[in-house]
């Protein structure tokens, strides 16, 4: 629900005095309102959640906090060409799997081993890929659990 919407809400509740049916109908309202948020968004912000508390577990100690990488040896994940020069799919893969072949990022060459991460389910991944795209992706949309499934079961 939107600001404006919530400011005419809060007059309706405050003019209907001592009403107190038009006061529950408001508030009502106001409840649904609030809750109007779409499912998918909901859910994206879950995972959003989610996601950080799985990235900062499996993931920071290598390519860090705020995603910059850590030097020669692990490429960032912000500030790069990654989001736009890889499928989702396979990086979903590479998350799950590893990846022992190098890697390029803003056109330098990483050749480090990223060990696979065998105890993340497709949930996982899909709330870490969300979390992910969130911060550093210009594409903030939701990896959903269904993309996740599909792209962990078509890995190379």
């Amino acid at each position: 629900m939107s600001l404006t919407g919530c400011r005419v809400l809060f007059r309706l509740l405050r003019k209907a005095k001592n009403n107190m049916i038009n006061k529950f109908a408001i508030l009502g309202l106001m409840i649904i309102g609030i809750s109007c948020e779409s499912r998918e968004e909901i859910t994206r912000q879950q995972y959003v959640v989610e996601g950080m508390n799985l990235y900062q577990t499996n993931c920071a100690n290598c390519h860090q906090v705020d995603g910059s990488g850590l030097k020669d040896l692990y490429p960032p994940l912000a500030k790069t060409d990654l989001w736009q020069r890889i499928k989702m799919s396979e990086l979903a893969c590479i998350i799950k799997h590893g990846q022992k072949d190098s890697i390029r990022v803003n056109g330098k060459p990483y050749n480090a081993y990223m060990p696979a991460n065998p105890k993340l389910q497709a949930l996982d991944i899909a709330e870490l890929m969300t979390y992910m795209r969130e911060k550093w992706s210009p594409n903030k949309t939701i990896f959903s659990l269904d993309s996740a499934r599909y792209a962990l079961k078509n890995c190379p």
